[in-house]
C-alpha cells in the first residue's frame, strides 16, 4: 500500500499491480507465485489463507523504513485508489489451474468497490482468463499481455477486443510500434527504469510505460 500511496504523491494517474489468489479465495496484491522473494514466509502464495498472509512482513525485503507492511487485498487496494482518484491496470495471475477462479473472484471485487469502470484496466498473459472476463464482462477494458513477441498478437487482440497490447520494453522495435499503432491500439511498455529508453519508446509512438523507479523517472 506504501507503493501505492508513493505514487499518487508523484502524481501517477495510473498504478499497475498484480492480483492472485489465496488458498481461502481472497484476492490479493502479489507478484510472484512464491513468498520467499518479498516476504518472510516460504512457500507457495496460493497454498495459504489470506490469515496467514496477512501476518507475513511483506516490506523489510525492499528497505528496513518498510518493515510490518502487509500484503493487501484487492479490495483495500481499490478503496484507497478511489479515494485518492487513481486508475489501475489489473494484471490477473492465476496459479496453474486458477484462471476462471480467479477472474471470477476478482470481478466480484471490482463490481462491488469500482464505479468507474473506465478507471480500470484488466490484462493478463492468459488467454482462458482474458476470454472468460471478456465474456463475464462485456463492457470491460482489455489488454493482452505478451513476452516474447507473438506473430500473431493482432489476431488474439481482434478476438478479445483489446483496447491495449502490453509488450516487454526488450521486444519493442519503432517497427513494430508503428504495426501495433496502425492496428489502432494502445501499446503499453514494461517495465522501463531508464528516462532515455523512455524517451526513445514515446518518441516512437508508445502510449505509455511501466515503471517501478519513480524517483528515477
Amino acid at each position: 500500500m506504501i507503493a501505492l500511496s508513493k505514487a499518487a504523491s508523484f502524481g501517477a494517474s495510473w498504478v499497475e499491480f498484480d492480483v492472485m489468489l489465496s488458498a481461502c479465495g481472497e484476492t490479493i496484491l502479489f507478484h510472484d507465485e512464491t513468498l520467499e522473494r518479498t516476504t518472510n514466509g516460504v512457500g507457495l502464495v496460493a497454498d495459504f489463507p489470506y490469515a496467514y498472509l496477512h501476518t507475513l512482513d511483506a516490506g523489510a525485503w525492499f528497505d528496513s523504513r518498510f518493515a510490518g507492511e502487509c500484503i493487501p487485498t484487492l479490495s483495500q487496494a481499490l478503496i484507497f485508489l478511489k479515494e485518492m482518484g487513481l486508475s489501475a491496470n489489473i494484471e490477473i495471475k492465476p496459479a496453474k489451474g486458477q484462471d476462471e477462479r480467479t477472474v471470477v473472484r476478482v470481478l466480484e471485487v471490482v463490481e462491488r468497490i469500482v464505479t468507474d469502470p473506465h478507471s480500470i484496466l484488466f490484462s493478463s498473459f492468459s488467454l482462458i482468463a482474458l476470454r472468460l472476463l471478456r465474456r463475464l464482462l462485456p463492457s470491460s477494458q482489455v489488454g493482452f499481455l505478451m513476452d516474447p513477441w507473438l506473430k500473431d498478437w493482432r489476431g488474439l487482440c481482434d478476438e478479445l477486443q483489446c483496447v491495449s497490447l502490453h509488450v516487454n520494453e526488450a521486444q519493442l522495435t519503432a517497427a513494430r510500434v508503428h504495426e501495433v499503432k496502425n492496428a489502432g491500439l494502445l501499446l503499453l511498455s514494461y517495465t522501463v527504469n531508464d528516462p532515455k529508453r523512455i524517451k526513445e519508446l514515446l518518441a516512437w509512438g508508445v502510449d505509455a510505460v511501466f515503471s517501478d523507479d519513480l524517483g528515477v523517472i
